[in-house]
């Protein structure tokens, strides 16, 4: 199936199940698989709509939408009182960086403030939660500076003196020097080469997705608008991370 064709068939059902989403009468108890499904399936219609297609709007929409699938569902399990539902924890962030990655900082700071802050041991890894926890604090206008640091030594005390790549970037980010930033960006880029050359030898099937996720990093994409935001120097294409997805959007997506 060719990678258009693909994106096609995602679309149906993404738009099949967001009906669902919206429903108020669906059951809380189930919003929490079906928004992790739909964001992972929006994330993978945006890149779809890069790399088939060229359509920088139709990359940033679906990154938007997919930012506004967790936002309701956070609202959602404040409002029923189910805060101990297993996706509501931070450490699921990928949904905040697909708001970033589309340069949505509004609808950012929108999850963030709908994200816990403690930490929910057994539903989330301690990196993933501090790693969240500080682009939540980059997120913000002015950024929550001083919580940073604990967060930071949090982080290394988890993995313990291994090399990290993101552990490195954050620190990057922290410190705000250039060459700093440059180099871990450069680290975290490699570790994608690696995690996509250990992949295909464990046998990965060569689906559509596969293929165009393989192409772009949204998470790539959504550290760049953060060090960009906190004065470092970014270029304007890198691996993974082509110039198109980081141009504006041309037309602005309503709420739906």
């Amino acid at each position: 199936m060719k990678l258009a064709e693909y994106g096609q068939a995602v679309a149906y059902e993404v738009a099949f199940w967001m009906q669902g989403l919206a429903n108020p009468s669906y059951p809380a108890a189930q919003l929490g698989g079906l928004s992790q499904d739909l964001t992972r399936k929006l994330r993978a219609l945006a890149i779809l709509g890069l790399v088939a297609a060229a359509d920088g709007d139709c990359f940033h929409h679906n990154l938007i939408r997919s930012g506004r699938v967790r936002r309701l569902y956070l609202r959602r399990m404040r409002l029923a009182g189910q805060t101990q539902d297993h996706h509501f924890g931070s450490g699921h962030y990928e949904p905040l960086l697909d708001a970033l990655a589309a340069g949505d900082w509004e609808l950012a700071r929108q999850i963030v403030e709908a994200s816990p802050t403690e930490y929910r041991e057994g539903h989330e890894y301690e990196d993933d939660y501090c790693y969240a926890r500080m682009v939540s604090c980059w997120s913000l206008e002015p950024p929550l500076e001083q919580e940073v640091p604990e967060y930071l030594s949090r982080f290394a005390a988890y993995v313990e003196g291994q090399p990290n790549p993101r552990l490195a970037l954050c620190r990057a980010l922290q410190g705000g020097e250039q060459a700093a930033f440059d180099e871990a960006l450069a680290g975290f880029l490699d570790a994608r080469d690696l995690e996509i050359e250990a992949a295909q030898t464990r046998g990965q099937l060569e689906e559509p997705h596969v293929v165009a996720l393989r192409r772009v990093s949204v998470e790539a994409l959504a550290l760049l608008r953060l060090a960009e935001r906190r004065g470092l120097r970014t270029e304007s294409e890198y691996r993974y991370c082509p110039s198109l997805a980081r141009a504006p959007m041309q037309t602005p997506l309503p709420e739906e």
